[in-house]
């Protein structure tokens, strides 16, 4: 099956940009999470009230956990189409990095110097 190059380059492209997008949601809502504990700690919201907006916040972040999952299949969907394709030797490369990953490997650099 004939599949354009530049449209394999611009789907992977795209790809890694959406997961970035996901991971990014994912760590604002943890963030958030974790500033809502701090705020409820500062003030005096009702038990019940901050246990909704928790569980609430939770059951979001599920979502975008789950729709995150899904992206990993239909990357292995696009694979094995590739794969199929007059475009298969050509290598784009998986998603990669995560918002996560400069300051994690900023700290091993730094932890690393320190063995030196």
């Amino acid at each position: 099956m004939h599949i354009d190059g530049n449209a394999v380059r611009i789907v992977a492209q795209d790809t890694r940009s959406s997961f970035a997008s996901y991971d990014r949601a994912i760590l604002d809502a943890a963030r958030l999470s974790v500033t809502m504990m701090e705020a409820n700690a500062l003030s005096e919201v009702p038990a019940r009230d901050s246990q909704i907006a928790l569980r609430t916040l939770h059951e979001s972040t599920g979502h975008l956990l789950s729709a995150r999952g899904s992206m990993v299949k239909l990357v292995g969907h696009f694979n094995s189409v590739k794969r199929r394709s007059d475009q298969a030797p050509m290598n784009v490369g998986c998603p990669g990095e995560t918002p996560l990953s400069g300051s994690l490997q900023e700290d091993v650099r730094t932890s690393e110097a320190a063995f030196d």
